[in-house]
């Protein structure tokens, strides 16, 4: 059965988000807070393909943060309809370089167009990616700059949500070859 989310759920998603970012900072003054989330049109946030991109992305960040010398102090996770989130509160006052790395696995890893990974300073301000030059993030589809895509509804939801699917049937033939 498909799982559908309405508007109310993704906004109550969202308020927990808010909630679980604020507990965190409120527990580990100083430290900056990450958030992974994946980036899924349409109101189908959950499948079991969706899952396994999350967990990987998750693994991604299991790995990166150890070899690049950080430190998490504590992490929590939702999974529910709305949504996966998992958050990390990083012993390290330098967001910027979190985010750096972010971006990196954002345009290296190959599921990294489906991550959404945000950071948060220790006073709870979002760093965005043009706080490091970075170009904004890129359509799905045409390549083009995504918040204009999607303004200007571009592309249709049915197609969206195909290439999201090819993405990672391609991403798992890839693994399992």
């Amino acid at each position: 059965m498909e799982e559908y989310v309405t508007l109310e759920e993704m906004l109550c998603f969202r308020e927990e988000k808010v909630r679980i970012q604020e507990e965190l900072r409120d527990r580990h003054p100083g430290e900056a807070v990450v958030a992974l989330g994946m980036n899924i049109p349409g109101p189908k946030k959950t499948s079991p393909h969706i899952l396994l991109a999350f967990e990987e992305g998750e693994k991604t960040l299991d790995r990166l943060f150890p070899e690049k010398g950080l430190e998490v102090s504590e992490e929590t996770e939702i999974k529910e309809k709305a949504g996966y989130l998992r958050f990390y509160s990083v012993k390290c006052p330098d967001a910027l370089f979190i985010k750096s790395l972010m971006i990196q696995v954002e345009e290296s890893h190959p599921l990294g167009r489906l991550f959404d990974i945000d950071v948060y300073d220790a006073d709870g301000r979002g760093i965005g990616r043009g706080a490091l030059g970075a170009s904004p993030r890129k359509c799905l589809i045409c390549g083009q700059d995504a918040k204009v895509c999607g303004r200007s509804r571009s592309h249709g939801l049915e197609e969206l949500c195909e290439h999201v699917e090819n993405m990672i049937r391609l991403w798992l033939k890839e693994e399992t070859d």
